[in-house]
């Protein structure tokens, strides 16, 4: 790539949006304007909502006691003696009735809160007065709310605190009477001492409130320029101006990029300065209106520590954003398509920001991996001064998003070079027709779209279906048929016209085959050092250790246990990923591209269908598997090693514990019990893996072509 000619091009497209008065209110405008007005919005709603008279009927005060006094002598409110703060009489418009009125009928009742005659009914005991005399058991007061209006729900929980206070009065008066003091009734009490300072307080709340603004307003600045740089292009007709210029595809997608990471990084800025300034003055009219009290006068202002740290951590989180947005904004044919493809973005990207506001989400060697998750809740270490935990973790959650990027990014690169996106017409959509087309016109293999809906059907099916499927080894192999085997024969039968080829029903070379059998035995070491390197930095929960122990129980023999869990999934496995799927990737994608989406995808069903320790283990696999298929043009060898290496991983441990009680364990094994091979073995594995996997690649197969390491066999 040339670095100037992507240079040239980000300046044409920044200037190009620097001329646009649309992009510059909504990015240095909107957020100078906006948030103060909904400042002000915010505080006369809170105002206009706290100065409005809630309504409370009293039927029966005439039963009320005069000593401790519930209503003032008019009752026409509540006494300031039973309220937290006098200032609130005024609020509260009491209405008292006598049990003659129409007020005791329940059906009366209900009619009138529905029509919001008043908000509150409290009933008053007929024989409050005897009973308190008594002092034998408690009197209950009716109370009567609409929980469906919130007006009439907030009225009730102030009346139920009302009550309580005026109850407390009633006890402390007949302490006194007794001579009794009010350690007699409440002999243990509580003083919490909250160590955090009003800095800690602060970065608490901004903690959790700007990694989700961070994360949203860098999304929202990145998609809509990279709509307007790419699908805005192609309605103007200047896309072709631009292709004809003497920077590459690459150097295009590059400066596109470049001008998309501005937009990003200065929209979040600007949102989060006018959102922290809007927020700080709140807090300040909040504090003064409470009495200069409450916990508003815990928002204070960000350290300039944690403004550098969210400005650091902006740049990789908009990086990832930018070629996201890029790649899905080349696929658009006009803006009207752009802003569709919107929405299912925000509907994944929001979860990830949303569950870092659950309690009890923390920072961990899982959540790091997760793209967003990770960055939102190291930002929120930061900003809560925890320095400690974000140091460890820094590395693991910005490595994972740089390399998100990198692959978004080259995702926006193929997509540019072909033809067939960048100019795709406009289309009036009926389902009809397309049924017919794809009936019709079906190919001999399918396309990657049809590879991803068709992974997409399988995890629907696997979320509507896994419950009904019982939690023993049989309903491990209903699931595989149900919702790893159907889906893909169900579309290659009905979307392709060489169901043969589509799922790779050849017979191959006998070297592949024994290739594949041997580099199941070879890659074993490995594979057992990866799970231990796994389970310590993922360790699984004992619940599903044991859960996991239940169900192999419930299986009679190792015969069965290697049918059930070896062979049926390895055949399901092979069949929808090295078959369906694959195909449809290499349709559209060079060959290594192609095998490594499968094998992301490989190991992302693991992580949803059984357990996240699965993703690494199948993802490398994953590779490898995909690799035979390619070479030998066939499923068998991959259903081969994938066959043999889950029966290794369940039939290894009763060997090692045969071999250690033989004593030959200690010629095999450094641990038997973990089935861990001696150091030798390991490095004699890893090189007649890396040899095999070499034979692999460089095997002409039948196309007469290698396998080259950049991709140009498309087989």
């Amino acid at each position: 790539m040339r670095l100037a000619q992507a240079v040239t091009i980000f300046k044409r497209e920044t200037r190009d949006q620097f001329r646009d008065r649309r992009t510059l209110f909504m990015i240095f405008v909107l957020p100078i304007l906006l948030y103060p007005m909904l400042g002000f919005g915010v505080v006369k709603l809170a105002e206009a909502f706290g100065n409005k008279t809630r309504a409370v009927v009293v039927v029966g005060a005439e039963d009320l006691p005069t000593s401790p006094p519930l209503l003032n002598q008019e009752r026409t409110g509540f006494d300031t003696g039973v309220l937290d703060d006098p200032r609130d009489a005024k609020l509260f418009e009491v209405q008292s009735f006598g049990r003659d009125s129409p007020w005791t009928d329940r059906a009366y009742r209900r009619a009138a809160l529905r029509e919001r005659l008043t908000d509150v009914v409290v009933i008053v005991p007929p024989d409050l007065k005897a009973e308190l005399a008594r002092e034998t058991k408690p009197t209950e007061f009716d109370l009567s709310y609409d929980s469906a209006d919130e007006k009439s729900r907030d009225t009730a929980r102030a009346v139920k605190d009302f009550l309580a206070n005026w109850n407390d009065q009633v006890v402390r008066a007949r302490l006194k009477r007794d001579d009794k003091s009010e350690g007699y009734l409440q002999p243990v009490k509580t003083s919490a001492d909250d160590v955090a300072t009003r800095e800690e307080a602060s970065g608490s709340l901004w903690g959790r409130l700007f990694p989700f603004l961070l994360v949203m307003m860098s999304l929202t600045g990145a998609f809509y320029p990279a709509v307007d740089l790419c699908a805005g292009e192609k309605e103007r007709g200047t896309m072709e101006t631009l292709l004809v210029s003497p920077a590459s595809r690459g150097e295009i997608v590059f400066g596109k990029f470049l001008t998309i990471i501005v937009f990003s990084m200065g929209t979040a800025l600007l949102n989060l300065a006018g959102m922290a300034v809007t927020g700080l003055q709140l807090a300040r009219q909040v504090g003064a209106a409470g009495g200069g009290g409450g916990s508003a006068l815990a928002l204070g202002a960000p350290s300039l520590e944690a403004i550098g740290w969210m400005i650091l951590l902006l740049f990789p989180l908009s990086v990832f954003f930018s070629a996201l947005c890029l790649a899905l904004a080349i696929m658009a044919r006009s803006m009207k398509e752009g802003q569709y493809y919107m929405t299912p973005l925000y509907m994944v990207v929001m979860p990830l920001v949303f569950v870092t506001l659950a309690p009890g989400v923390e920072l961990s060697n899982f959540t790091s991996l997760v793209p967003v998750t990770g960055v939102a809740l190291l930002l929120r270490a930061l900003l809560q001064g925890e320095y400690g935990e974000a140091r460890r973790y820094f590395l693991p959650v910005l490595v994972p998003l740089v390399i998100y990027g990198m692959l978004a990014l080259r995702w926006a690169v193929e997509q540019f070079r072909r033809e067939s996106v960048l100019f795709r017409e406009s289309e009036r959509f009926s389902l009809a027709d397309w049924l017919r087309h794809v009936r019709r016109d079906r190919g001999p293999i399918p396309n990657s779209g049809a590879a991803v809906f068709c992974f997409t059907v399988m995890l629907a099916s696997a979320w509507f279906l896994f419950s009904a499927m019982s939690t023993s080894a049989v309903g491990l192999v209903q699931g595989q048929a149900a919702f790893i085997l159907g889906p893909p024969v169900v579309l290659t039968l009905f979307m392709t016209s060489s169901p043969r080829r589509t799922l790779r029903l050849h017979w191959p070379a006998t070297r592949f085959l024994l290739i594949a059998a041997a580099l199941a035995i070879t890659i074993n070491p490995l594979a057992g050092e990866l799970r231990v390197i796994v389970d310590a930095l993922f360790p699984i929960p004992d619940v599903v250790k044991a859960g996991l122990n239940e169900m192999l129980g419930k299986i009679p023999d190792l015969g069965t246990a290697i049918l059930f869990l070896a062979i049926i999934p390895a055949i399901c496995e092979e069949l929808a990923f090295r078959g369906f799927i694959l195909s449809g990737l290499e349709h559209d994608f060079k060959p290594w591209s192609a095998i490594l989406i499968s094998a992301f995808l490989f190991g992302f069903l693991h992580v949803l269908l059984s357990l996240f320790q699965q993703l690494f283990n199948a993802s490398l696999l994953g590779i490898i598997l995909g690799l035979l298929a390619i070479r030998s043009r066939s499923i068998l060898p991959g259903i081969v090693f994938h066959a043999i290496n889950n029966t290794l991983a369940i039939v290894l441990g009763t060997v090692a514990e045969k071999a250690d009680r033989e004593g030959l364990a200690r010629h095999v094994f450094r641990d038997s019990s973990q089935a861990l091979y001696h150091v030798h073995w390991v490095v004699l594995g890893a090189v007649v893996s890396a040899f095999l996997i070499y034979l692999l690649v460089r095997d002409t197969g039948r196309s007469g072509k290698r396998l080259e390491i950049a991709g140009v066999d498309r087989g």
